[in-house]
């Protein structure tokens, strides 16, 4: 399936669970969600762990949301309690879905999969190249930071420098050393730059991509019947 359909399935189906406040239909989203999540059983561990930071933000954004209804709102603590229930399974099932997601696809692949179209198109439009290009190479080299700061505090570590503690002093540590490391990074970019301008890019626009990904009348008929169909269900249940 192209990157783009999956992204477009899994985004309406998240935007459909937020929009589902009648039971049955909010029971169904639910049902389906917990069938993908079986389905890809294989990436449990994976999903508890990248779901585990939300478990605390859940209880803490439920309470919040109660409290502001109960000081603001004069209606009755149950409504406000069932209001507050049914908000936090919809997030639940939304962000359990997109993290299966998350699983499945890779960043890049969405960026070749518009690449590709844009290819195929074969429109002579500088900005448009420029800016996939910006995004490609965002996402290409952002675990690399990553890398590279997981790299920094481990070398701190091993230099018998102790951790901070607190959040200030966090704070503070990570203000010291990002100078640094912008500036490290900035003479990267550069080594990049003269690299790109020695491969000779801009000369031809389109960027040719490869591999490149085909986006057929199924994938179209995909993205547009789940859409229209969801559309549908919610034109004949309360929103």
């Amino acid at each position: 399936m192209n990157p783009i359909t999956r992204l477009c399935l899994f985004l309406a189906f998240s935007i459909s669970t937020l929009l589902a406040t009648d039971s049955s239909l909010l029971a169904l989203h639910i049902f389906a969600g917990l069938v993908l999540i079986i389905v890809e059983r294989k990436h449990w561990d994976e999903w508890k762990k990248r779901t585990a930071p939300f478990w605390k933000f859940f209880p803490i954004s439920g309470a919040i949301y109660f409290t502001l209804s109960l000081l603001v709102s004069d209606r009755p603590v149950p409504a406000i309690l069932m209001d507050v229930t049914t908000s936090t399974i919809r997030l639940i099932v939304m962000v359990s879905i997109m993290t299966i997601y998350t699983i499945q696809s890779k960043s890049g692949d969405i960026i070749i999969a518009v690449r590709s179209i844009w290819y195929k198109l074969n429109l002579n439009w500088r900005w448009v190249e420029d800016l996939l290009l910006f995004f490609d190479m965002t996402i290409r080299f952002f675990p690399s930071l990553q890398e590279e700061w997981r790299q920094t505090e481990r070398s701190q570590m091993a230099l018998s420098i102790n951790p901070p503690r607190t959040l200030m002093q966090k704070t503070l540590r990570v203000a010291q050393f990002i100078p640094d490391f912008i500036i490290l990074n900035l003479s990267k970019s550069e080594t990049i730059t003269a690299v790109m301008m020695m491969r000779g890019y801009g000369s031809t626009i389109p960027r040719s991509v490869y591999p490149f990904i085909s986006f057929s009348l199924s994938d179209l008929f995909w993205c547009v019947g789940i859409t229209g169909a969801l559309i549908g269900v919610h034109s004949f249940v309360p929103v």
